[in-house]
């Protein structure tokens, strides 16, 4: 009879828990490992996209504010009748060409996607089409033939230019779209990454009690850093649109704001069949304000009045600073006849109230010019410069009268 087999040698229990811990261990150190490894990477991920996306944001901005102020300076020259002062809307008219062509380049130098490349790429031939246009109504208005150039600008310009403004602003929006979805995939796989990492942590054995601790720890660390990163990168997202579309000083609307409404509104205005008025307020003297009292002085003033037209408007009104001592109000469904000039006698004297600032004692002055739709123009530009107009013919009535009084 053939003895019984051996019985199989029963492994150590100090091996099997030196086993044990010794796998709790390196599944602990692959854990960490990969907690951090994780968090650098959503770390660069977030840098990334605060340098790449929210730089495309502000170019973008860039491109469309000197177009606007391009296509400004272009229809200025074309209603100039004055040569000295066409010249200096030319001069004008050059340095925000330079500043386009700047906005483009850097766009093209940076690290695009197939959309933003194939927007810039498909800018270029309308670009190309506006410059031919710019030169005709340049040629246009030095020949004199202002009624023509301006045919073109409104017929022929007008068009290509909203054409160009839309693309883009569908460069902007798409970059604000990618940093959108870039935040809720981080947000995600942030939110995944918590998940796994705490589930492993938990199921581990007393033995790596302190390295789960020291983990769940660091995972914390770095998710508010994450987090807070997110946080502060909307808000510098609508800080960027924000400062886009208003006046850094006054924190009134700025020019192509401005002229964005107003766009709006007169399409409105013409479907809905009412009136809509644009005023021109210009202060008088301002220059002397700040020789004779500083810049910061010059800059109170500034808040002052925009804080003034903001109290004497109505909600559905729009007050923006176009620039320097320049201000703009467009007035909604106002009354053709009667209610313009009283809102201009309303507004003259807001401004005009004297204020004490540092013991100082200011008494502004305006020139006020506007301009109703859709009698005095049916457009962006006739509206502007009818409203340009006025405002000049009582800036120099104003002179000739204080000339007489000397």
């Amino acid at each position: 009879m053939n003895p019984p087999p051996h019985p199989a040698s029963p492994i150590s229990p100090g091996r099997r828990l030196g086993a044990g811990f010794a796998l709790l261990i390196v599944l602990m150190i692959a854990l960490v490992a990969h907690a951090v490894w994780h968090i650098r990477d959503l770390e660069q991920r977030m840098h990334t996209l605060a340098e790449v996306r929210n730089r495309t944001i502000q170019l973008a901005t860039d491109l469309q504010e000197a177009s606007y102020n391009l296509h400004n300076a272009l229809v200025y020259q074309a209603l100039a009748t004055d040569p000295f002062e066409r010249d200096d809307n030319f001069q004008l008219y050059n340095r925000w060409v330079f500043q386009v062509g700047k906005a483009r380049a850097a766009l093209k130098e940076m690290a695009l996607d197939d959309f933003e490349r194939d927007n810039l790429a498909r800018q270029d031939p309308l670009v190309h089409e506006i410059a031919q246009m710019h030169e005709t109504v340049i040629d246009l208005a030095a020949r004199g033939d202002r009624d023509l150039a301006q045919d073109q600008l409104a017929v022929v310009l007008r068009p290509l230019n909203l054409r160009y403004t839309e693309m883009v602003d569908e460069l902007r929006r798409h970059a604000r779209d990618r940093i959108t979805e870039a935040l809720a995939d981080t947000r995600d796989a942030t939110r995944q990454a918590i998940t796994l990492h705490l589930t492993l942590g938990g199921l581990l054995l007393a033995l790596a009690l302190l390295i789960s601790i020291v983990t769940s720890r660091l995972l914390k660390r770095h998710t508010e850093t994450i987090l807070g990163q997110m946080a502060a990168l909307e808000e510098a997202g609508s800080r960027l649109e924000h400062q886009a579309n208003h006046d850094p000083l006054t924190g009134l609307a700025n020019r192509a704001l401005f002229y964005r409404r107003l766009e709006d509104a007169i399409v409105h205005a013409g479907q809905e069949d009412f009136s809509l008025a644009v005023m021109y307020v210009d202060l008088d003297d301002f220059k002397l304000v700040n020789d004779t009292h500083g810049h910061a002085m010059g800059d109170a003033l500034l808040r002052e009045v925009a804080d003034r037209l903001r109290r004497v408007v109505r909600v559905a009104d729009t007050v923006a600073r176009l620039g320097g001592d320049e201000f703009a109000v467009l007035l909604m469904g106002i009354d053709k006849t009667t209610e313009c000039p009283e809102l201009c006698d309303k507004i003259e004297q807001a401004v005009t109230e004297p204020f004490l600032v540092d013991g100082i004692a200011l008494s502004p002055a305006c020139s006020i010019g506007h301009a109703i739709f859709p009698k005095d123009g049916d457009s962006l530009d006739n509206l502007l410069a009818s409203a340009d107009t006025h405002m000049y013919q009582v800036k120099r009535a104003r002179k000739g009268d204080r000339g007489e009084a000397g």
